[in-house]
């Protein structure tokens, strides 16, 4: 089904983004992973000039909101980002170090499916086929959809409140704290938008 899926780029859109690692192996939330990810994603995101709105680290899986004054931008920065943070993470997997083999154990995570096996050869998979990526113009659409990754958490019994997730953009918009990934527009300016149609 996923195969199927048809993602979309559309210039000064918000793009709400899912990315879920392969087989739903709650790896993203071993600390060396998590790390590199933020990195990434923000060396990134600032090469490309993307702009973020929100975002959530779930064990396996991420959302993001983000935009550019390129669809081309967009599609570049997720290719870019899942690239880097996959071969990165087979680094770290492959390494079986200590503190890896605990974190293994401790969240059940099966590190041989992140192989497949085609045609006699193994090959290794950190993510799903592909993400999904839908463009979002009408502000309530956006701000719902915000609404609904910062109590992502909430809703899978991690927290009590959006609030106590360290992995989300949450902090920004209740205490207007710096989060690990800089939130660079608000809801309301992209309610004051004219968007292309």
């Amino acid at each position: 089904m996923t195969r199927d899926w048809k993602n979309h780029y559309l210039d000064y859109y918000i793009h709400h983004v899912t990315g879920t690692v392969h087989q739903w192996q709650p790896i993203l939330l071993f600390p060396p992973i998590t790390d590199l990810f933020y990195s990434d994603y923000n060396t990134l995101s600032g090469s490309l000039d993307i702009s973020t709105l929100g975002y959530v680290i779930m064990p396996e899986h991420f959302h993001i909101l983000i935009t550019s004054d390129s669809g081309e931008k967009i599609m570049r920065f997720i290719h870019g980002l899942r690239r880097s943070v996959s071969g990165k993470s087979r680094r770290l997997i492959e390494s079986e170090n200590e503190g890896l083999r605990k974190f293994v154990i401790n969240n059940m995570i099966d590190t041989k499916a992140f192989y497949d096996k085609t045609a006699g050869k193994s090959r290794f998979r950190f993510w799903k086929e592909k993400p999904r990526v839908f463009p979002m113009n009408f502000p309530l659409e956006i701000q719902k959809k915000l609404d609904y990754i910062h109590l992502n958490p909430v809703r899978r019994g991690l927290v009590g409140q959006a609030e106590d997730w360290p992995h989300s953009s949450i902090r920004h918009y209740v205490y207007e704290e710096s989060t690990r990934i800089l939130i660079g527009i608000w809801p309301q300016d992209v309610a004051g938008k004219t968007l292309p149609s």
